[in-house]
């Protein structure tokens, strides 16, 4: 696969194959216990973002059976957005949103949220909303799923803790619910080589490192704070998803691939995580 996964120009058998090449030969770490519930990955469409995802997907299915993914990403609003009913489209045919559970969601969801409404452009979506029921409908097949749009930045209408932390005592005893969230880690720098101030290569390893201990060994309020202290600005997703996995009794997250994804022109620390 080169290019996009999801390319509208490709056909179907070619989607189909080229998912299927980005599992082959991938081993589940024997450390990754039955019953996973959080993911965290970069949700980027590049290849190194749809490999991370797609090596995700199957270490999932092995470890907990999904019938719904709740797919958390962050976006330019200010308030969430949750898509309720109908169907997402890809270019393998289309995906139904598990209603029950996303009216579930809306009716305890403690803050604002509104209801993305059917036939919305579907290219105004973030990006794990495109890339995942398409890679979901080869590798999770006969899956649900119930995307979520939330502001990529703690706000003070929006504490992604509270809301992780509710999700996770509302839905821990969901069968077969398991929420996947997108974040990033640190940008890489595009400088020449020989650039006064350019990091090494293990410079930006570490910082990546900085964030991730907290995902391995979670917890919440050092992530908060290193997450502020480091200026990303998609770091909501990925404190909801750490809350929610806390609150369903996760202790410990496994680390199944660490690398580098291509998002509009620009390139950032990437890792896969499950909890």
């Amino acid at each position: 696969m080169t290019g996009p996964a999801t390319d509208p120009t490709r056909g179907r058998d070619e989607v189909a194959s080229a998912t299927e090449a980005l599992v082959a030969n991938w081993i589940v770490p024997e450390v990754i216990p039955q019953g996973i519930c959080t993911a965290i990955v970069p949700g980027t469409e590049c290849l190194d973002g749809a490999r991370l995802l797609a090596r995700t997907l199957h270490t999932v299915v092995l470890r907990s059976r999904p019938r719904t993914l709740v797919l958390v990403a962050s976006g330019p609003g200010q308030v969430a957005r949750i898509r309720a009913t109908g169907n997402l489209a890809t270019t393998l045919g289309d995906v139904p949103i598990d209603e029950r559970l996303a009216a579930r969601i809306a009716s305890f969801w403690p803050d604002e949220i509104d209801i993305i409404p059917d036939g919305e452009d579907e290219e105004s979506l973030p990006t794990l909303h495109r890339i995942g029921p398409l890679l979901a409908q080869v590798l999770v097949p006969g899956c649900r799923i119930v995307p979520i749009q939330i502001p990529a930045a703690p706000k003070l209408e929006f504490d992604p803790v509270e809301v992780g932390r509710e999700m996770g005592r509302q839905l821990k005893s969901e069968v077969g619910c398991y929420l996947i969230a997108s974040g990033t880690l640190f940008p890489r720098d595009t400088q020449e080589p020989d650039s006064v101030g350019t990091r090494t290569a293990a410079q930006e390893v570490s910082e990546d490192a900085s964030i991730l201990k907290y995902l391995l060994e979670p917890e919440i309020e050092e992530l908060a704070e290193r997450l502020s202290e480091s200026g990303l600005l998609n770091g909501s997703a990925m404190l909801l998803a750490t809350a929610y996995a806390i609150e369903c009794e996760r202790r410990r997250g496994h680390l199944l691939e660490h690398g580098v994804v291509e998002s509009d022109g620009h390139h950032f620390g990437a890792a896969a995580v499950v909890l």
